[in-house]
């Protein structure tokens, strides 16, 4: 299993439109082949930083995700919304 944490931080004045985005792409994302769970936070303490939470079957599952269009698209319509760029953490769990 792949785990991902995504860490985003959007511009203020892009909030509603960085949710919408994020809100079909989880969905989209979430009915791919390999997914296991998609989801997307928001800190308490930070305004405007959010957390997805990705966890998938294996690497091929990740590399379709990456190549989807709805993903493509996603990560096009978030440069206009991004403060700075997204950090992602990986880790694998099990056989790698």
């Amino acid at each position: 299993m792949i785990i991902i944490h995504g860490f985003l931080k959007i511009k203020p004045e892009y909030r509603a439109a960085f949710l919408e985005e994020a809100g079909q792409a989880v969905e989209q994302s979430k009915a791919e082949e390999g997914n296991l769970e998609y989801r997307l936070f928001e800190a308490t303490d930070e305004p405007n930083t959010f957390l997805t939470l990705e966890k998938w079957r294996n690497k091929e599952a990740v590399e379709s995700h990456k190549n989807s269009e709805h993903f493509v698209h996603f990560i096009q319509a978030s440069k206009e919304f991004l403060s700075e760029p997204i950090n992602l953490d990986v880790h694998i769990v099990g056989d790698k």
